[in-house]
């Protein structure tokens, strides 16, 4: 059952960490022309990746360019710590004597089981512009 609900756990921080977008409305800097905005995780290689997919697609649909990154930033948006523990008690008793007289002797042992762990929560914000060779 543990290990039930640690994969559960992970599946729902990891399928958490997955969202990105870029935004619609074009960004002008001076000095650099017209940029689009991407936000998106950063936490783990294949979100970096994708980032780099969704934004190569991007331009190829608003120009058929290739994109050059203006600005990058990665921002840390705090820790999900998750955890889970489980203990049991197992009591041996005897009972030996009558009414007034009764005596209890016995043993108890308890064992102990958790397990731990965080994740780190970024967020990448990057500026991009759609480029031509022409």
């Amino acid at each position: 059952m543990k290990n039930i609900i640690t994969k559960f756990l992970w599946v729902f921080i990891l399928g958490g960490c997955t969202h990105a977008s870029i935004s619609s409305i074009p960004l002008e800097i001076e000095g650099v022309g017209t940029v689009y905005r991407y936000q998106g995780r950063a936490n783990f290689p294949h979100q970096i990746a994708e980032a780099d997919r969704l934004i190569a697609e991007d331009c190829k649909q608003k120009n058929g360019g290739r994109p050059v990154i203006v600005d990058l930033k990665k921002q840390y948006l705090g820790q999900v710590d998750m955890g889970g523990g489980e203990s049991r008690t197992r009591i041996n008793a005897t009972v030996t004597g009558t009414g007034n007289y009764a005596y209890v002797s016995g043993t108890a042992r308890t064992t102990s089981a958790d397990s731990g762990g965080s994740l780190a929560n970024y967020n990448q914000k990057i500026l991009y512009k759609c480029v031509t060779d022409k």
